[in-house]
C-alpha cells in the first residue's frame, strides 16, 4: 500500500499550495477535489480503486479529457502490466473493464502519455505552477502557440523546458496578449521528437475560459491593445528569488514496484547442454529500472553480472558465452533502481562440469576426492571418509571386519564392504549397490549415506553431477553481499585504458562516482579495471575518490565522501572496495556538488589535474532542478576552466544526463564514454 501513501502525500502538497479551479482539456476539477493522479516524467499515473474480488469495472476522472486518439492507456495490477487484450477502455464513459475480476486488495493503476495541450498542476520549489504541453514541435518551428484553459494576467515567472532541460529566460519570450512563446535566434528549434513544456504560476491566473472560448483580451493589458511584433517582446525577467529563501519541497519516498522471491516476475529455465533461458516479464514505470542476471560462485562472490532486457527471452550457454568453468554456481535475476529499490528472484544452484569424470557438490562446493567417484549400475560411489566428514558426521573404520560406522546427531549408520545390507540405528536397510574397495579406497553409495543423514540428493544428467544439500541454500541478494571475485572477472571494455592513454604527465586524478542503487555493475567494472589504469599512468600521479549518493534516505550512508589522495595503488583499490551501490530519496547533494568537492581538493596541487566522472543519471542543475542543489552547470564549468581541470565522463550517451554531462566534458576538454560499455562482462545480444 506504499504506492497509495505516496499518492496521498503528493496530493497533500498540492492542497497546501492553492485552491484555484483547474480546467484541462475539457475536464473540470477543483483543487479541493484532488484526483488520484500525478505526473511522472512524460506520463501521468492514475490510481484506481483496489480490487474487491467482485468488481471488474473501474471508473476514472482525469484532469485531461482522454480519447483513443490523444493518448494510450497502460493498465497495471500490483505493478505488473496487464496485457491489453485482457481489458477494454471506454473513453466516453471513463471506465476500464477487466476480463477477469482482480483479487481483493489488488493495487490497480494506469498510465497515459502526455499529449499536446494537456495541462497539469506541478509543485516547483514550493510554488504551484500549471504545466502545458506545447503543440507544433516539428524540428524547425521556433514560435509556439499556448493553448490553455486559463485567462492569464501576467507573463512573470514563466519557464520553458525542452526535453527536461530548463531554457534560460534570455533565450525565449512569452507574449501575454497573443499567447505565443518565441525562441531567440541563438536557440535551435527543438526536434520533432522533443517534449516541450511551458509553465506559468497559478498566481498569474485571472480566471478560466468557458467551453469553446477562444483567447480573449485580458483587462490588465495596456489600453492601446497593440501587440508587440513577434521576436521583439521584452524578455521575461531573469531575476528569481534565491533558492535558499523558497519554501522547501516536500519529498515523498519513491516507491519500488517489483516483488522479490517467488513472486519476482522473471524466470531462469535450465536446459540441456549447459544452457539457461532468461525471461523477465515485467514492464515497470520509471525511474531507471535495470535488470541483471547475477552469477555467484560457491563462496558467494559475484563472477558475472549481465544486463537483461525485460520482455525479451534470451538463451545463454554457461560455458562458451558466460565463460564459466567447472564448479558450482548460484544464479538469480535482480532488478534495481536509482532510489535504492531492489528485487531478486530465488537463487538457483547450477553445477558446471567440463571434465569427463563425475563431480560431486556438497552444500554448493565441488568435492575433491583422492579416488574419483564411480558409477556402479546407476549408483555413484564415493570415498567414505570424505563424504561423511563433508556432511558433518564422525566416522570410524574397522579393518578387521571391513566395516564403516558413521554418527551424527543421534543417528548411527553402519556399512560393510561387499554387503547390500546397511544399518541405520540398528534397523537393516537394503542397498542397491554394496560398498566396495577401489584402488585401495573404501567407496560407499552417496545417495544412501546422504539421505540417511537427512540430506537432499539430486542427479544432474546434463553435467554428470551429484548435488547434495542438507538444508536449502540461503544466498543473500543485497547489494552489500555482491562482492566480486577478482580471479574470475574479466573485462571486455577498455574505457579506463583509453583514458590513461591521454595522460602523459604526472597527474592528480579524482574518481567522482555515483554510488546509487543502479550503479553496482559500473562500480564493479571500475574496481576490476582500475589497477591496470593506475599502472599505466605516469609515475608521480596520485589518486582520490569522491563518492556521492544524490538520492539517499538511509541515514547510515554518507551522502558525499572524500577519500584522501594516495599514490599507493593498493590503497586506491581498498578505497574502491568500500563503495557499495545503494541509495534512496532525493537530497540536496548531487553530481555537481561532488565535482565541486573534487575541484576544491585539486585546487593548488602541482600536478596536472583530472576528474573522471562516473554516473548513470543527470546532475541536479540549479537552473533545472530548483531546490535540489545550490550549484549550476555554469558555475562548475567556470570552476573547471579556472583550475585547468580535465574532465572525462563515463555516462549515458543520450537523454538529459548526456546533454548536461557533455557540457562538463567540453569545458574540461575531455571525452565522454558510454556507461553501457562499463561492464565486467559485456555480452552483446
Amino acid at each position: 500500500m506504499k504506492f497509495r501513501k505516496t499518492m496521498q502525500l503528493a496530493m497533500a502538497v498540492i492542497l497546501l499550495f492553492g485552491s484555484l479551479s483547474l480546467w484541462a482539456g475539457g475536464a473540470k476539477a477543483k483543487a479541493n477535489d484532488i484526483l488520484p493522479e500525478f505526473k511522472e516524467g512524460n506520463n501521468f499515473i492514475y490510481i484506481l480503486k483496489d480490487g474487491d474480488g467482485q468488481s471488474r469495472e473501474f471508473t476514472f476522472t482525469t484532469y485531461n479529457k482522454l480519447t483513443a486518439d490523444n493518448t494510450k492507456i497502460r493498465l497495471y495490477n500490483n505493478q505488473v502490466e496487464i496485457d491489453p487484450q485482457n481489458y477494454t477502455v471506454d473513453y466516453d464513459r471513463n471506465t476500464i473493464t477487466l476480463n477477469k475480476t482482480p483479487d481483493p486488495g489488488a493495487e490497480l493503476y494506469f498510465t497515459y502519455s502526455i499529449h499536446p495541450t494537456f495541462e497539469w498542476r506541478e509543485l516547483i520549489s514550493g510554488s504551484t505552477y500549471i504545466g502545458n504541453t506545447l503543440i507544433g514541435v516539428d524540428g524547425s518551428t521556433k514560435v509556439f502557440k499556448l493553448t490553455t484553459n486559463y485567462i492569464l494576467n501576467s507573463n512573470k515567472k514563466v519557464s520553458l523546458y525542452i526535453d527536461g532541460t530548463k531554457v534560460p529566460t534570455s533565450e525565449f519570450t512569452f507574449n501575454l496578449e497573443t499567447q505565443r512563446i518565441t525562441l531567440s535566434e541563438k536557440r535551435k528549434a527543438p526536434s520533432a521528437e522533443s517534449k516541450v513544456y511551458f509553465y506559468f504560476p497559478v498566481t498569474s491566473i485571472a480566471g478560466t475560459k468557458t467551453s469553446g472560448e477562444v483567447a480573449q483580451t485580458n483587462p490588465s493589458l495596456p489600453p492601446n491593445g497593440i501587440e508587440t511584433p513577434i521576436g521583439t517582446e521584452s524578455p521575461v525577467p531573469s531575476v528569481e528569488p534565491p533558492i535558499e529563501t523558497e519554501p522547501p519541497v516536500l519529498w515523498v519516498e519513491p516507491e519500488f514496484h517489483i516483488p522479490s522471491g517467488e513472486s519476482y516476475p522473471g524466470q531462469i529455465t535450465l536446459g540441456g547442454n549447459g544452457k539457461i533461458t532468461i525471461n523477465v516479464t515485467t514492464v515497470v514505470i520509471q525511474p531507471t529500472y535495470t535488470t541483471y542476471l547475477m552469477v555467484k560462485n560457491a563462496s558467494n562472490e559475484v563472477v558475472r553480472q549481465i544486463r537483461v532486457t525485460p520482455g525479451k527471452s534470451v538463451t545463454y550457454t554457461l560455458n562458451t558465452q558466460l565463460g564459466l568453468t567447472t564448479g558450482g554456481y548460484y544464479i538469480y535475476l535482480k532488478t534495481v533502481n536509482q532510489s535504492g529499490g531492489l528485487a531478486a528472484s530465488v537463487p538457483q544452484f547450477v553445477p558446471i562440469n567440463l571434465e569427463s569424470k563425475i563431480q560431486v557438490f556438497v552444500e554448493g562446493k565441488m568435492q575433491a576426492y583422492t579416488q574419483a567417484p564411480v558409477n556402479v549400475n546407476g549408483n555413484v560411489l564415493v570415498p567414505f571418509r570424505a563424504i561423511f566428514e563433508s556432511l558433518g558426521a564422525t566416522v570410524k573404520w574397522d579393518s578387521a571386519t571391513q566395516t564403516v560406522t558413521a554418527s551424527k546427531e543421534g543417528k548411527t549408520i553402519v556399512l560393510k564392504i561387499g554387503s547390500t545390507t546397511a544399518y541405520v540405528n540398528g534397523v537393516p536397510v537394503t542397498l542397491s549397490a554394496a560398498p566396495q574397495l577401489i584402488n585401495g579406497s573404501t567407496m560407499v553409495p552417496i545417495r544412501f549415506v546422504s539421505e540417511a543423514l537427512g540430506g537432499l540428493v539430486e542427479w544432474s544428467n546434463s553435467s554428470s553431477s551429484v548435488i547434495v544439500f542438507q538444508n536449502s541454500p540461503s544466498i543473500p541478494t543485497t547489494a552489500e553481499s555482491e562482492k566480486p571475485a577478482p580471479s574470475e572477472a574479466t573485462s571486455t571494455s577498455p574505457i579506463l585504458q583509453k583514458i590513461s592513454q591521454g595522460i602523459t604527465a604526472p597527474t592528480d586524478i579524482v574518481f567522482v562516482m555515483d554510488v546509487t542503487g543502479s550503479m553496482g555493475e559500473v562500480i564493479g567494472y571500475v574496481k576490476e579495471t582500475v589497477k591496470k589504469f593506475a599502472d599505466s599512468v605516469p609515475s608521480g600521479s596520485n589518486f582520490s575518490i569522491v563518492a556521492y549518493r544524490d538520492i539517499n534516505y538511509r541515514s547510515s550512508y554518507k551522502d558525499l565522501e572524500f577519500f584522501p589522495f594516495t599514490n599507493d595503488k593498493n590503497v586506491l583499490k581498498t578505497n574502491l572496495s568500500k563503495l557499495v551501490a545503494a541509495g534512496g530519496g532525493d537530497e540536496n547533494e548531487s553530481g555537481l556538488e561532488a565535482i565541486h568537492m573534487a575541484a576544491q581538493q585539486l585546487a593548488g596541487r602541482k600536478n596536472a589535474k583530472r576528474i573522471i566522472f562516473i554516473t548513470d543519471a543527470p546532475v541536479h542543475d540549479k537552473g533545472a532542478s530548483m531546490g535540489k542543489t545550490n550549484l549550476s552547470l555554469g558555475q562548475i564549468i567556470n570552476e573547471l576552466k579556472t583550475n585547468k581541470i580535465t574532465l572525462d565522463a563515463i555516462a549515458p550517451m543520450n537523454g538529459l544526463a548526456n546533454t548536461q554531462i557533455t557540457q562538463l566534458v567540453n569545458a574540461g576538454k575531455g571525452k565522454i564514454y558510454d556507461i553501457k560499455k562499463a561492464s565486467v562482462t559485456l555480452l552483446e545480444k
